[in-house]
């Protein structure tokens, strides 16, 4: 072969091996191609703080008469379930913010701080399976008769009550979405 088609040969093959290398450089291990777009991803939206286990370690706390201290305690912002998902998105569709906060050393409450798809009854359901309680554990239910519906259920856990109080609020755009209290306490509830 000649010098000009060695030439030629040499810039195919670095012009080969230099295209393969940013396409594999270019795409990620599933083979897709990587997008350089500005998406939200998960992760932004992920937190560490799921729900039920809060719950249970103010539970486990009040069972056994530890006091609850406010300033590792208190939080406010996203909690999730099991999975690491927010429990809700609020009205604007961000991850809905909760607040937790300790009363006083005996009484600790979460609540959802805007309103939003929120679903009680599922959020009460993952909750009292973790902590292991049953419709044995259920000293009862109540709904008010106040315009905003309060229903109120509390459960004994054995020296302190988990109580869900869910109330029905009105957005500034008019939607409807409910409130979510959950109290721990190891004050008995007066009626029910």
């Amino acid at each position: 072969m000649n010098n000009y088609t060695n030439k030629h040969l040499f810039s195919a093959a670095f012009c080969i091996s230099l295209f393969l290398t940013t396409m594999t450089c270019a795409c990620n291990s599933s083979g897709k191609w990587k997008s350089n777009q500005d998406s939200t991803s998960i992760e932004e939206y992920h937190a560490d703080n799921d729900i039920a286990m809060i719950a249970k370690s103010f539970a486990d706390a009040l069972v056994i008469n530890e006091p609850l201290d406010t300033l590792e305690n208190n939080f406010t912002g996203v909690l999730t379930d099991g999975e690491g998902h927010p429990l809700y998105t609020d009205i604007q569709g961000s991850p809905g913010i909760w607040d937790v906060n300790v009363t006083n050393p005996n009484t600790a409450v979460i609540r959802n701080v805007y309103l939003g798809d929120l679903l009680p009854g599922y959020l009460e359901s993952y909750i009292t399976t973790n902590l292991d309680l049953t419709e044995d554990d259920k000293i009862g239910t109540s709904v008010s008769d106040t315009t905003d519906n309060t229903q109120v259920t509390v459960y004994n856990l054995d020296g302190a009550y988990l109580r869900f109080e869910i109330r029905t609020a009105l957005a500034p755009n008019g939607l409807e979405g409910p409130l979510l209290s959950i109290v721990l306490t190891t004050t008995p509830p007066l009626t029910l």
